[in-house]
């Protein structure tokens, strides 16, 4: 599976955009227009930065990053930065291992709900807990929670997470495409031609609105 050379981290700054060191900008520039199509009805108006790591960018080519993101979002591009001007928050995250940029506090033990299957179109589950569902959301189900939901496989149908009001609740899922999705009181949906993410996300609310970032495991040393 081909991996894009951009990436989205949700912080609580607003969305932090990482672009892979070995690609060329032509590259990044078409790959960060297919993803912000991608996710952009999920990040609305959100804060935006873009990290170019060790790259040193013209200002032609900083002009055309800007133009990529105000044609193709509602986002709001606050600036560009090298890895040297990084916020120390992005460092110490690195450090704590499995995650970058996202906290997972927000996870919640308590009761807890294991559906081994996939909910098929017409099937709904409510439950005042976590729910884990160990297969795939079709379009036409629904998942409703108090708690955070998880789903290990692919989730196109309606999430709505932190039902009785609960906005620290997430849901997490290996490729996140819902027809809508709702945390508390919050709701948002994915565009009509939004294709599939390539690695898992997760969903949570910061500044009163929906995000949504990569989750990115390190396996070994």
């Amino acid at each position: 599976m081909n991996k894009y050379s951009v990436e989205f981290k949700g912080t609580k700054d607003g969305v932090t955009i990482y672009c892979l060191e070995s690609a060329g900008f032509d590259e990044i520039l078409s790959d960060l227009t297919e993803r912000l199509k991608q996710r952009a009805a999920f990040f609305a108006e959100a804060e935006v930065r873009v990290d170019i790591g060790n790259r040193i960018l013209t200002e032609d080519e900083k002009e055309q990053l800007a133009q990529v993101i105000a044609e193709n979002s509602k986002l709001q591009l606050t600036g560009i930065q090298t890895t040297a001007q990084r916020p120390p928050t992005v460092s110490s995250a690195k450090r704590r291992g499995e995650t970058e940029d996202i906290k997972m506090e927000g996870f919640k033990e308590g009761r807890s709900l294991v559906i081994k299957r996939t909910l098929r179109s017409g099937q709904g589950v409510h439950f005042p807990g976590n729910v884990t569902v160990l297969g795939d959301v079709n379009p036409g189900a629904e998942i409703v929670a108090e708690g955070d939901i998880y789903v290990f496989g692919t989730l196109r149908g309606i999430a709505h997470a932190g039902a009785g009001g609960d906005r620290s609740a997430s849901v997490v899922a290996l490729r996140l495409a819902p027809t809508q999705l709702r945390i508390a009181d919050i709701i948002s949906r994915a565009p009509d031609d939004s294709a599939l993410p390539d690695q898992p996300e997760y969903a949570y609310i910061s500044d009163n609105r929906i995000m949504i970032a990569a989750i990115s495991i390190k396996l070994g040393s």
